[in-house]
């Protein structure tokens, strides 16, 4: 578990790590649309469309969405193109 702490202690350092992974379009478009009812919900708790004025706590809860999403896509895609 060392190299979590190490990698926690860049980031709290403000040190931003190497990009090294790419995104799947289709993914994000899938996550973008599987995350609109969350995005409403939480629209509608805050009392704006707009995300900077949402919480922390708020803003967190829809991007764990989105990325939920997006991971479940991937998933699904890696079941038909993994090894057989």
């Amino acid at each position: 578990m060392q190299h979590l702490e190490e990698i926690k202690r860049r980031i709290e350092k403000g040190e931003k790590l190497a990009r090294k992974s790419y995104t799947n379009e289709d993914a994000i478009r899938y996550a973008r649309k599987q995350s609109k009812d969350k995005y409403l919900e939480l629209a509608k708790a805050s009392g704006s469309f707009e995300l900077h004025k949402w919480s922390n706590d708020q803003r967190d809860s829809f991007f764990n969405t989105i990325i939920l999403n997006y991971l479940d896509y991937e998933a699904e895609l890696g079941k038909y193109n993994g090894p057989d």
